[in-house]
């Protein structure tokens, strides 16, 4: 199989440098130093293209910590007085010696300041009947900090040929089905996949979405004093994530372009060209605070101001709604004997 180098990126920029590595010719998928075979048609790598040094820029931060508590593992400004781990607040923090990280692309810059944050953490909290109503008053933030979480980013192109059953329209019986079939093409970018160490996957998922459109490249980026989480997930992991999420998208693509009535048994041949990623970090404000002696966890976009976490229960209104049901049914039983 010919194998040819070709650049990745997620923008043209002539100040960044581009990111050289092997591309399948075959079927034009990108391929990582360590792939055997390729993961978009599964042909077999030689040996000699995989020997080549590896795509992936590395660069030596000047503080790197590792955190006894989570395991996060993180790069920051030392100069601080007692560092404190942003995601679990252990000051069990140890400095590692420098060591070959992965270096992001691209970074989205944070565009909700401290104060608005605070002010979305008490609106968030406030919101919803199963929130203590005393909740906003007695929540302590014991720790805010903006963190730089790392994700890549994928993009491709899709060809897709469908089929599915309709219900049938020209003059048939009611109910009766027939079959439909046809092609699409698509175009998606911009497909984030958490590559944290610390952050859980449906919280990496639930905090999007990011707009790409404002990142700008890591070179121009303002990243003193801010915390920089390192990358924990290897592209290759991460690249299986994104294709489902692809295809995902191409199926419901094809259902809302050819299949506007009812519908069954949609199935779809995707085949994928030019799949690229690219490594990015995204601003998250990481807040955690006790209400009742208990601590709690909540991540704000740093870009849109969408919160997610947890969140304190009333357990207080639950107990009332029951003892209102029950009363209820009691006076509904009382009725009927009488």
């Amino acid at each position: 199989m010919d194998m040819q180098p070709a650049t990745e990126g997620v923008k043209d920029d002539p100040k960044q440098p581009q990111r050289v590595t092997l591309k399948c010719q075959v079927c034009g998928g990108f391929l990582d130093d360590e792939d055997l075979f390729c993961a978009n048609c599964g042909r077999s790598v030689p040996e000699s293209d995989r020997a080549r040094e590896s795509p992936l820029t590395s660069e030596f931060p000047a503080h790197y910590f590792s955190c006894d508590g989570c395991g996060a593992s993180m790069s920051y400004d030392a100069t601080a007085g007692a560092l404190r781990c942003p995601f679990c607040g252990s000051q069990k923090l140890h400095a590692q010696d420098p060591a070959k990280t992965l270096r992001a692309d691209w970074v989205v810059p944070f565009a909700v300041e401290m104060e608005q944050a605070r002010n979305l953490l008490r609106s968030w909290l406030g919101t919803g009947f199963w929130r203590p109503t005393r909740v906003v008053m007695d929540a302590v933030v014991t720790k805010m900090a903006p963190v730089y979480a790392p994700y890549w980013s994928f993009s491709a192109r899709t060809y897709t040929y469908w089929a599915a059953d309709v219900v049938n329209d020209h003059g048939g019986r009611r109910g009766d089905w027939r079959p439909v079939t046809g092609s699409h093409r698509g175009e998606y970018q911009g497909i984030l996949v958490g590559a944290s160490g610390v952050l859980t996957q449906q919280e990496t998922v639930d905090i999007c979405p990011f707009d790409m459109t404002d990142a700008v490249p890591i070179d121009r980026a303002d990243l003193e004093h801010m915390t920089v989480e390192q990358f924990s997930v290897a592209r290759k992991y991460a690249r299986p994530v994104a294709r489902n999420g692809i295809e995902e998208q191409e199926r419901t693509a094809c259902a809302g372009a050819y299949l506007r009535t009812r519908f069954r048994n949609l199935r779809v041949n995707i085949r994928m060209a030019d799949l690229t990623s690219c490594p990015v970090l995204l601003p998250i404000w990481v807040i955690a605070y006790r209400y009742h002696g208990r601590q709690y966890r909540s991540l704000i976009n740093g870009q849109t101001g969408h919160i997610v976490g947890e969140a304190p229960f009333s357990t207080v209104k639950l107990v009332c709604l029951v003892l209102l049901v029950g009363l209820v049914l009691l006076m509904a039983l009382v009725m009927q004997v009488r």
